[in-house]
């Protein structure tokens, strides 16, 4: 009797262990799963100035590089974003790309 005790008591142990770390796995999936379902937190860019933006700051736009943002800074003054393409500096899917971040104030 006492060796069938031992083996309930075994048993039992072995299955809440087994439970256990199925409830642990499933916590971490539903962390993980939330954690990656976040949304980001980027906030929101202002526009960049055309006729003011240095180098640099153009050069942070997507699909322009350092020598694209220097053609773009000789190239001034914009009245618009649209004189871009209108002068050769950009290409149309370019421009295309970045139009909602830049503008043209009067200089």
């Amino acid at each position: 009797m006492a060796r069938q005790a031992q083996h309930n008591v075994t048993l039992f142990a072995t299955t809440l262990i087994l439970v256990l770390m199925a409830v642990a796995v499933a916590a971490v999936g539903a962390i993980n799963v939330w954690w990656f379902q976040q949304p980001t937190f980027d906030p929101p860019r202002a526009r960049l100035d055309l006729n003011t933006a240095t180098v640099r700051e153009l050069a942070t736009l997507p699909g322009i590089d350092l020598s694209t943002a220097a053609r773009m800074v000789s190239a001034r003054p914009y009245t618009g974003p649209e004189d871009l393409v209108q002068k050769g500096i950009l290409t149309p899917p370019t421009y295309e790309r970045i139009k909602d971040q830049i503008e043209a104030t009067p200089p």
